[in-house]
C-alpha cells in the first residue's frame, strides 16, 4: 500500500484580525516529505496562493501535487482566514476516504491545529521518536531524491512497517517494558541501515523529529483493554532510549497519553495525525 501525507503549505498564524504567514515550507521541509511518503500533496486556494520552493519542478516531477481548493463569493477579514486555514483539511476529509493509499494528515511544529468543524477534542496517545530520520539538505536535487526512494523502497517501506507495529504495540500492549524490545532493536536497526544508506548517497543530512497522534477509539485497541488504563499508564510519560544511531545523536521514543485537538474525520484511524521538526545541530556533513 502507498503511504501518502497531506501537508500544509506553510505556518499560518490567525491574528484577532485576520493571519499572518510565518514562512512557507523550507527546501528542506520538502525534501523530508518527498523522501518518506510515496504520495505528497500540498492543498492551495484561489483566494491567497502560498507558493513553495522549486514549486515547478516539484510538480512536474511528480514528486508533489497542489490541488487548489476553489471558493466562490465574497471573502472579507476572517472569512478569508478561514478559508486559508481550512484548505488542509477540506482535502484531507475527503483523501482519508480513500483506503488504498495510508493517508496521514501533517504539520509543522510541536502542535496540530485544526479549524473549526475539523477539530475534535480528545485523549490520545502521543509517540515521540527524537533525532530519527535522515533527511538530504535544502540544495539536494529533487530527482537524486526520487531515483534514492527508487532504488531504497524495500527500506523505506521497511522503516514504515516497522513504526506502525511500534505504535500497535503501544496501543495494545502497554507493560513495564512497553512489551516492545524486540520491536525497539528491529526499528533501532531499520533506522541505522537507513542513515548508512542515505550518508552514501547524500554528502549532507539532518535528522528530523517525528510526532504520531494514535488513536485510543481505533481498531487497534486490545479487546478488554480500557483506554482509561493506556491514559493512567502513560500519564507522566515514559522515555526509552533506541540507539546510537550512526553517529553521536541518541534516538529515544517518548511515549505520553495527552488531550489535545484531533483531526475528526481521521476519528476511525489508528494514526491521527504526524508533527515532525528538523534538529537544528544535526546537521551531518
Amino acid at each position: 500500500m502507498d503511504r501518502g501525507v497531506i501537508a500544509s503549505p506553510g505556518i499560518i498564524q490567525r491574528l484577532p484580525q485576520g493571519f499572518k504567514m510565518e514562512r512557507s515550507l523550507s527546501p528542506e521541509e520538502l525534501r523530508y516529505y518527498i523522501m518518506y511518503w510515496d504520495k505528497v500533496v500540498i492543498p492551495g486556494n484561489n483566494l491567497v496562493y502560498i507558493g513553495l520552493p522549486d514549486e515547478d519542478i516539484l510538480i512536474q516531477s511528480g514528486a508533489i501535487e497542489r490541488p487548489k481548493v476553489g471558493f466562490s463569493g465574497s471573502f472579507g477579514g476572517d472569512q478569508v482566514t478561514d478559508a486559508i486555514l481550512s484548505c488542509q483539511s477540506l482535502v484531507a476529509k475527503e483523501l482519508v476516504k480513500d483506503k488504498s493509499v495510508d493517508w496521514v494528515i501533517h504539520q509543522l511544529g510541536s502542535e496540530c491545529s485544526f479549524p473549526n468543524g475539523y477539530n475534535q477534542r480528545r485523549n490520545i496517545i502521543r509517540v515521540d521518536l527524537a533525532s530519527i530520520l535522515p533527511v538530504p539538505d535544502k540544495d539536494t536535487n529533487i530527482y537524486e531524491i526520487l531515483e534514492f526512494k527508487e532504488n531504497r523502497k524495500d527500506e523505506l517501506k521497511n522503516l514504515h512497517n516497522h513504526l506502525d507495529s511500534l505504535y500497535e504495540l503501544v496501543l495494545t500492549a502497554p507493560d513495564s517494558e512497553l512489551a516492545a524490545k524486540k520491536s525497539m532493536s528491529e526499528l533501532a536497526s531499520v533506522i541505522s541501515d537507513l542513515t548508512v544508506v542515505t550518508a552514501e548517497k547524500f554528502t549532507k543530512t539532518r535528522k528530523f523529529d517525528l510526532s504520531t497522534e494514535l488513536n485510543l477509539s481505533g481498531k487497534d485497541i486490545a479487546i478488554g483493554m480500557a483506554s482509561g488504563s493506556l491514559i493512567d499508564f502513560f500519564a507522566l510519560g515514559m522515555d526509552i532510549p533506541l540507539a546510537t544511531i550512526a553517529g553521536a545523536i541518541i534516538s529515544t521514543i517518548k511515549v505520553t497519553s495527552k488531550a489535545t485537538s484531533t483531526f475528526q474525520p481521521a476519528a476511525h484511524n489508528s494514526k491521527l495525525a504526524y508533527l515532525s521538526t528538523a534538529i537544528n545541530d544535526g546537521l551531518v556533513v
